[in-house]
This record gives C-alpha cells, structure tokens and sequence, in this order.
C-alpha cells in the first residue's frame, strides 16, 4: 500500500513536471513566433521608408533635372533672340553695303572680265544675304510677333518647301487670334523642333501641320509619314522628347506624341489661353 502510494506520487510530481515544460516550452515558441514577426514587421517597415526615401530623391532628381532642361531652354531662347538681331542688324546690313559696292564696281570698270567677276559676286552675295535672312528667321520669325502664331508657321512651312527636301502643308480653322507672347513662342519652337526631327530623323516626304482656334484653345496637330519611332524608348533615351515636353510646360500647353515603327509620327499640342 506504501509502495503504491510513493508511486503515485512520484508519477503526480512527473506529471507536474512535464506540464511545466511544457509550459515553458509554449511560451518560448511563443515568444520566438513574437520576435520573428516583429523582425518581419520592422524589416518591412525599413524598406518601405527606404522605398520612400528612394522615391523622394528620385522626385528631386527630376525636378532638378527638369529645372535644368527649363533653365537650358531659356537660355538658348535668349542666345538665339541675340544672334538674330545680330545676324539681321549687323552682318545683314554689311552684306547689303558689300552688294552695293560690287555693283557700284561692276558699274564703273570697262573689262568684260571684271564685270562678269562683279556679276558673279554679287549672286554669291545674293544667296549669302538669303543664308543669312533664312538663318535669322529661324532663330526669331518677326511674323510671329508682328502676325501671329499661324503665319509664322505659314512662313516656316516657305521656308521649308523652297529647299525641295519635303512638302509641309499647312492648314488653319476659325479666327486666329493673339495669347502671351511666351507662350506662342514656345508653341512655335515645338512645331519647329517636330519639323527639324522629321526631316534629320524620321526620312519624312510630307509633313501636315494643322492649327486650330477656338473659344480660346489652341489645337495644333503635327504629323508625317516618315519611318516612326517607339515611344516609351525615346522618353527613357532622347533628350528631344523630353525638351519638347518641358516647352509645352512652359507654355502651360498639352503635349501628346504618338508613333510607331513605319506608320510615321503624330505630335498633339493643346493651349488654353489665359484670355
């Protein structure tokens, strides 16, 4: 009777004993679980503020980047509105004075040689004045401050068509009218930038420019039939895209571009004046 109570006993103290281990075993698993999910938690969390962080810099990076493009583009507006005056007021009119003394000469002198020289001169000078006129108008148009925006496109279109490289056509709808002379400058630059990149780039025949005014938008559809392009590759590539986008930008404009490999290109700019 002894020996079986002793017995029970002892296996009663067991039993109390595997259960406590069993305790401590559970709350050791537990808090393992605990620590291991707040490890998973806190990694978690690390990376999301490192992605945040990522992605803020990556905003500056882009805002500095778009402020340097912006900065750049004003920049060469102001060389450019420089050199055109030079060009107009200066070489062009000592060009001009060389012309007239040559066929001052080509009056005076005698030798059937020396005038045939003096004549041929002067078309040289001819085509150089032209040179210069054209180079000029590029840079700064005065029909598009002194006309507007659609004949200076008009007169770009000239320009164009008279060196037998392609054909532009263009076309207006509604009333032309004038908005913020920064504005239509920056317009005019895209459409030129999109003609420049058709005839160097996309071995176009024919370019269409389109301008449409209405109830104070500006609508103009840019298009030609060259070889085309991927556009998420240019973005990621091409310094030319992403200028023309900081234009539209800085005239406050809607730009939209559409192209693709042997259907040609397809430039949208959308304008809402402040009038």
């Amino acid at each position: 009777m002894l020996i079986k109570l002793a017995r029970d006993k002892n296996e009663i103290v067991e039993g109390a004993g595997n259960s406590e281990i069993l305790l401590v075993y559970l709350i050791g698993t537990i808090a393992m679980l605990l620590l291991a999910g707040g490890i998973f938690f806190f990694f978690i969390a690390y990376q999301k503020r490192l992605l945040q962080k990522q992605l803020e810099l990556n905003r500056v990076v882009q805002n500095q980047q778009e402020e340097i493009i912006k900065n750049t583009i004003q920049s060469q507006e102001n060389e450019r509105k420089r050199i055109a005056r030079d060009l107009h007021d200066e070489v062009g009119a000592m060009l001009s004075v060389v012309k007239l003394n040559v066929a001052r000469i080509e009056k005076k002198t005698e030798e059937e040689k020396a005038k045939g020289l003096a004549s041929e001169t002067k078309s040289y000078l001819d085509d150089v004045i032209l040179q210069v006129r054209r180079i000029s108008r590029s840079l700064l148009p005065p029909s598009l401050e002194k006309l507007g925006l659609y004949f200076a496109l008009e007169e770009l279109a000239s320009w164009v068509n008279k060196a037998d490289q392609l054909t532009i056509a263009c076309w207006k709808s509604g009333e032309q009218f004038r908005f913020d002379s920064n504005q239509e400058l920056a317009v005019f630059r895209i459409v030129q930038e999109l003609v420049n990149n058709a005839i160097k780039h996309a071995e176009a025949s024919q370019i269409s420019i389109d301008v449409r005014f209405e109830n104070q938008h500006v609508a103009l559809v840019v298009g030609d039939d060259g070889k085309g392009f991927l556009p998420e590759e240019k973005v990621q590539t091409g310094l030319g895209l992403r200028n023309l986008e900081s234009r539209s930008e800085m005239a406050k404009a809607k730009f939209k571009i559409k192209s693709a490999p042997g259907k040609g290109t397809r430039a949208i700019i959308v304008l809402q004046t402040d009038e």
